[in-house]
This record gives structure tokens, sequence and C-alpha cells, in this order.
């Protein structure tokens, strides 16, 4: 474990030789000051925290993370001591940017108040002791380390499937010295669990069910058919490693999945099965100790607003309205009147022109439809891109693997790695064939792909020398929010001029994520049981009864990350909408996006001040 740095000692080392000469020294400073030198102090910063939280480094891809390094050695330390060592880490390094100067410089300065901001996030929270905060994480301040849809016991074998390199021998053997690690690493699990208990909060019991069944697939089966084995086994190969290396690999991997990895799961579910009749019947965070604190921290964090809670209900509430007449009387216009909005869309999805054939061949349908729709608006980024801004990032579409699909979500993104090695992937999941409607599709696949994921993803990676800590962290509003920003832009594009249905399929997804905003701030403020919440979605959405007791259990675990899609994306429009105002007949919307995707994702209320300048 990575030694934690006091107060004194990041101060040391902010003043030490390996990092003093790249700041800038008062008594030498010319004149007119050249870039402020902030990359190697804040990657510095970046680094240490990076020893705290491994995995995040192999998502993102960082250096340390290939040819079988340190960060790909072992999985982030949950235990109580590891918790600590992981918030001290985060404290000091807000102590250690506060440190760093920038002065003459404007793009070096925003640059470090967005770093500020990172670690802002990752501290805002501190005071509440259970769960876990992660400013590198979409969803913020999670309160259960052991839930159904996140959680070491979730994203650490995802993580090693698909974004941990496994391309040669080293690297091979890092991941197999990282599974073999899951019995060390999920007795810190369990500790931590128990010590979250101890401080006052209990999972809801219907997470905890949802849990259960996760951690029995992890058991079940023959080793050679485990998903952890499979995707190695694919992936060896697909890297062209030799068959004698492979065979022994699998070997060891199949040891370290028998004797550490599928042992420390079933302490795991054991200790689930003993918090069952615990577990809270309440749906919202508002139940744990402090836990308006924390759902307040989430807004602010994940939600990016400085709203109350209450007063974004009330926003949620006027969206699905108006949302949800503009859905109606576009169903109106296709000619379905009768029914409620549930019966109308399922006519629509009953179009045999909306279906695809459940057999191989119409799975490669889909991906191809897929890689048309994308295609079809790359070849439109002129007109809503600068040229220079235009990603060389390729994106590719694939279908999620069958040995995830059961518990992956229907469509999402996965970013390039920083180097460039791993490409964005744009996932579908073609589990069930009778959920892929041909009406759903651009809309998806404009918010993960062109230009909404990707094209904001890729970005960011071309930024020349922007600070580590940008380009790992996660601002979940700007993000979530620029996406959702890409499916209106579609349509602002009239990309659905010919195709009323796809446009149906925008609006269900916008109101799909107005209702949100309604749910979780009613759950978690307003003290809706989750009975409630589901009820409400039910009867403002078109999504089937399955995918609304999954959504709602998600936000249950989630406090106030489902806010910012919507709260984003409202404040980009709003923005855009005074850019235009204040440019006239200037106004040029590929360089309103060149303002808001030119320096990588930040805080909402940064934005605004490069969209939007106070004029001297």
């Amino acid at each position: 474990m990575a030694s934690v740095f006091s107060r004194r000692q990041f101060t040391v080392l902010l003043g030490s030789s390996a990092i003093a000469p790249a700041l800038p020294a008062a008594a030498a400073r010319p004149k007119r000051p050249g870039p402020c030198p902030i990359v190697t102090p804040i990657d510095t910063i970046t680094e240490h925290l990076l020893d705290h939280t491994p995995e995040t480094g192999v998502y993102g891809g960082v250096a340390r993370s290939a040819g079988g390094g340190a960060l790909a050695r072992r999985m982030d330390d949950y235990s109580p001591r590891g918790e600590e060592a992981w918030r001290s880490a985060l404290g000091e390094a807000g102590i250690a940017i506060e440190q760093i100067e920038c002065r003459g410089d404007p793009l070096s300065a925003l640059r470090l108040k967005i770093a500020a901001a990172v670690i802002e996030n990752g501290t805002r929270s501190a005071s509440i002791g259970y769960g876990r905060p992660n400013p590198f994480w979409f969803s913020g301040h999670e309160p259960y380390v052991i839930s159904q849809i996140s959680g070491p016991a979730i994203n650490t074998p995802n993580v090693m499937m698909a974004q941990q390199p496994v391309s040669t021998p080293i690297e091979v053997d890092a991941w197999i010295e990282k599974l073999d690690g899951f019995a060390k690493g999920f007795e810190g699990v369990i500790e931590k669990s128990r010590a979250d208990e101890a401080l006052g909060c209990m999972p809801p019991r219907a997470l905890l069910e949802k849990t259960l069944p996760v951690l029995e697939n992890f058991l079940k089966g023959a080793p050679a058919d485990h998903p952890m084995i499979q995707s190695l086994r694919e992936r060896m190969a697909k890297a062209g490693l030799d068959s004698r290396t492979r065979a022994a690999a699998e070997a060891r991997a199949i040891t370290a999945l028998e004797k550490r990895a599928r042992p420390a799961y079933a302490k795991l579910r054991a200790r689930v099965r003993d918090m069952l009749p615990e577990g809270r019947a309440e749906a919202g965070v508002w139940a744990q100790r402090d836990g308006e604190e924390l759902y307040a921290a989430n807004v602010r964090s994940v939600g990016d607003s400085p709203l109350p809670p209450e007063h974004i209900h009330r926003i949620g509430l006027d969206q699905v309205r108006l949302v949800k007449s503009r859905l109606e009387a576009r169903l109106g216009q296709l000619g379905y009147r009768k029914g409620g909005l549930r019966q109308r869309l399922d006519a629509l999805s009953a179009d045999p022109k909306q279906r695809f054939p459940d057999t191989a061949a119409g799975r490669e349908q889909v991906l191809a439809h897929l890689r048309s729709l994308v295609a079809g608006m790359e070849a439109r980024q002129h007109s809503f891109l600068p040229k220079t801004m235009i990603p060389n990032q390729r994106l590719e579409i694939r279908a999620v693997p069958e040995a995830t699909q059961d518990s992956a979500p229907g469509g999402y993104y996965d970013g390039p790695s920083l180097d460039g090695s791993r490409p964005g992937i744009y996932w579908i999941n073609l589990r069930d064939m009778r959920g892929v409607q041909r009406f759903a599709l651009p809309t998806l696949s404009y918010h993960e792909g062109v230009p909404g994921h990707h094209t904001q993803g890729a970005t960011l990676l071309a930024l020349p020398q922007a600070p580590l800590l940008l380009r790992i962290a996660s601002f979940n509003a700007y993000q979530e929010g620029w996406g959702l920003y890409a499916e209106r832009l579609a349509a602002d594009l009239g990309v659905y001029a010919h195709d009323p249905a796809g446009d149906v399929g925008r609006l269900a997804d916008d109101l799909f994520r107005c209702v949100r905003l309604v749910v979780d701030t009613g759950m978690h403020q307003l003290r809706w049981t989750r009975e409630q919440a589901i009820q409400y979605m039910q009867a403002n959405s078109g999504s089937p009864m399955s995918e609304i007791v999954a959504e709602i259990e998600r936000y249950m675990a989630w406090p106030g990350q489902a806010l910012g899609y919507k709260l984003g994306q409202l404040r980009m429009l709003a923005m855009r909408d005074r850019y235009r105002a204040r440019m006239g007949k200037r106004y040029d919307m590929r360089q309103f996006h060149a303002l808001v995707l030119g320096n990588g994702a930040m805080p909402m209320d940064l934005l605004e001040t490069v969209v939007l300048p106070k004029r001297a």
C-alpha cells in the first residue's frame, strides 16, 4: 500500500527539486509571463492518487497500467485502512494544488481551476465515513460498497475483462497476479462493509437481494467457461500470443480463480446474506446517517447544480409535462392515438419495419445499421465542428460479449486509452432482440458515438499537454449533459426530417431523463418509497417494467448521478441561446461547440465563464 502523505510532506514535495524547477519563481518571473508550467506538478499529484486507485489508471489506460505495470497488478484497497489512506491522499492533493501559482496564462489558470474542482468533488463529503467518494468516477460518493450495479464485485472484473491489456506475457502475468489478489482484496471489501455498518449505513434490502445473483453468477459454472477465463482466452488469442503461452496462462488463471477469486466471492456472498435481515426498507439515502448531507454533496458534484433538490424536482415535473406532450403529438402524427403512452409505443415497436430478426444474421444487421448511422453523422461533422477539432480517434461498434451481456445495459461507450492503442468502443447489447427497435437506435448512436460521448472523449484526448488529472477525471453533468445535448443537436441538424419514428425514439429517451429528475429527488430528498418511484416512472415513460425497476434501483445505489443528464443538457442549451444572442449575425454553431469541447470536461460554472466571459 502506498504511503499517505501529510500536509507538511506535500508542502516539502512541492518545494523539492523534483517539482520546484517547474514552478514559476517570483524573483525570476519575466515581464511578459509565458505559459505556466502546471503540468508536471499536477501530474505528480495525480500519480500519487493513482497509487490509491490503480483501477482508475487501468480504466483510463495511463502509462503505469500498460506493459504489466504496477497499477495493473492489484485492485483498489477498499479496507478501512485503504479507505482512510485514499481520503487522506485526496485531501493532501487539494492542499498541494492550492500551492501551485499561475498568473498571466489564462489557459493554465483555467486548467488549474478544473484540477482543483476535481479534488473538491472528491472531498466535499469527506466527513461522511461510509461509502467511497471518487472524483474519477461518474457516480460520485457511492454510499454502498456492495451493490447490484457497481463496487468492486462488479467493477473490478469488468475492468479486467474489457480495459486491462493482455497483449504480452508480462501483461498477462499482471492480470493473473491481480486475479490472485482477490483473496486479500475482497477481505478488505468485507471489512469495509462492516465498518460502514458500524457508522450507521446499511444498504436497502432491495439492493442486497439483487446483489446476490451477481455473486452467484461469479461462482457458478465450470472454471474454463467462466466469463473472466473466456475473456482472457479470447483476448490473448486476438493479441497473437503463441498457443503454449496461452495454455500455460489459462491454467494459472483457472488456479487463481478456483483457489482465490471464487472463495473470496463466496465469503462476500455470505456477508450479503448476513446483511439481508438488516437491509433497510427505505429507498433513499436520507435514511442513512448523514444521508441528507451526502445527497446534497452529490447533487453538487455529479448533478453539478447549486439548486436545492426540491427545486430540481419541480424542474423535472415541468420537463416531464413538456416532453411528454411533444412525444404524444409525434406519435399522433404517425397514427398512434389510442391507448396510453406505453401502449402506443408498444404498437410502434410491433411494426415489422422496426424489428430485426432474432438470428445471427439479424444481429449483424443491427451492427451494420449502427455503423451506417454513425458514418452518416461523421459525414456531417464539418457542419458542427471546426475542421481542426474533428476527431481522428476511431470508433468501433461491437456487440456486448455473450459472457457479460446479461448484466450489461442496452448500450454504452468505453473511451479510447490515453495512448490511443485502444479505440473508442460503442457497445450494443443484443441479448434480447425483442428489445432492439430500429426507431430507438439513432438517438442511442448519437448519444454514445457521434456527436456524443465519442466526439467529446476523443476531443479531450487530443488536447495538447493537458495534465493527466484532467484527462482521467469525471464531470458527470458535463459528459452526460453533452451526450443528451448531442441527441438534441442531431434533431437540430435535421436528421429526423424523413424519420419521424426515429424522432419518437429521441423524445422517448428525453422523457426518460426528465423522469429521472423527479424520481431521484423524490426518493433521496422527498422520502418517496421505491414503489412510489416505480409507479411514477411507469405512468410517465414508455419503458417496460423490467427496465423501470432496474433503473429505480440504480438511482437508489447512485444518489444524484441520474440528475446530471438533463441538468447538464438544459444548462448547455441555455448557454447556446445566450451565446447566439450575444454573437448575433456572427453566431457560428461550430465556434460554440469549440468553446464547449475545446478545454475538456469541467464544472458547468467554469464552462459558462469560457463560453460567456464577462465583458470588460
